[in-house]
């Protein structure tokens, strides 16, 4: 499965926009990798003008302030960035057949977690922007709730019907699944765990299976 970084999609997505300048597209570029890896109130305007090889008037130039420069850097984030990031997750999803729930189970659940792992501080970023702002919350919940909805239902239905699963209602199964995700997910995130993903997986698909495989 891919899982292309959030900075790499949002370097394309700012690259596209015509209506910003060569060197306040460098600006946000800059500033989103600096918040991420110092933390908004940590980054200075020098940070940003040596990150974006311009001077410091023109970091300002556009955004008066940097608390505007903030919310000029994660709009495309949610706006174009993160539904590309959840649009490439469920064509990955679609495109592969799950001979078991283990098959399903393994690679999805490493994908996730290795976007988790390798985008935490961006993504703690897109959390308390959107939790004081119910229309970015909307933009952030939206994309991936049509994953959560279309997608992977869509697997579980079909392991079903090939009596790979347990005959239980898909959003039940969905609970129990997704429940185990977020948990490692949540501890990646916010609270900065190191988890070795290969044997929590393992651990995790073992006690899925178990407890999701049909009766015999």
């Amino acid at each position: 499965m891919a899982s292309t970084s959030i900075e790499s999609f949002y370097s394309e997505d700012i690259d596209s926009t015509k209506e910003l300048p060569r060197k306040q597209k460098q600006v946000l570029k800059a500033c989103l990798e600096l918040f991420a890896s110092k933390g908004f109130e940590a980054t200075t305007t020098a940070d940003i003008a040596n990150k974006a090889g311009v001077s410091q008037g023109t970091v300002y130039k556009r955004f008066k302030t940097k608390e505007q420069l903030l919310q000029a850097v994660v709009h495309p984030l949610f706006s174009k960035t993160i539904p590309r990031a959840a649009k490439e997750f469920a064509e990955d999803i679609n495109q592969y057949k799950y001979d078991t729930l283990a098959d399903f189970l393994k690679p999805t659940l490493h994908n996730r977690l290795t976007f988790a792992t390798e985008n935490k501080q961006i993504i703690k970023i897109l959390f308390m922007q959107a939790a004081n702002d119910p229309k970015l919350l909307n933009e952030f919940v939206v994309p991936i709730k049509d994953v959560l909805t279309t997608s992977i239902p869509k697997v579980i239905d079909k392991l079903k019907a090939r009596n790979l699963l347990v005959d239980w209602d898909t959003p039940r199964i969905m609970e129990y699944v997704l429940s185990i995700g977020a948990g490692f997910g949540a501890q990646i995130i916010l609270f900065n765990r190191k988890l070795d993903l290969d044997t929590v997986i393992d651990q995790a698909v073992e006690f899925l299976v178990k407890g999701l495989s049909p009766d015999q």
